[in-house]
């Protein structure tokens, strides 16, 4: 994966996406912030946010924090998709700012 300018050299969205669905985020405002550095690498990738795996899983749990409901089929698809493009499997980076 490409490291976006000013994100961690070790950032993996895929990894980020899995750790904010399970054990399940409970904050918005992180989750956004996680979404937003998923974008950033996605576009130093040359790819498509509307469709990265990771960028939609995190707007699913977003949009679940917030009243909305994600199908679950797609929901358990995405989650598939960033388990196997997953590096390390460990933690995400620390978010604090």
């Amino acid at each position: 994966m490409t490291a976006a300018a000013g994100l961690p050299e070790d950032y993996d969205r895929f990894r980020d996406a899995l750790v904010i669905v399970d054990p399940g985020a409970c904050n918005p405002s992180g989750v956004a912030q996680s979404i937003h550095d998923a974008c950033r690498q996605v576009l130093a990738e040359g790819g498509d946010q509307r469709s990265d795996p990771a960028v939609r899983l995190m707007t699913a749990q977003l949009s679940e924090l917030v009243g909305g409901n994600p199908d679950l089929a797609d929901y358990v698809a995405l989650i598939d998709a960033c388990r196997a493009r997953a590096g390390g499997g460990g933690a995400a980076p620390d978010r604090a700012a």
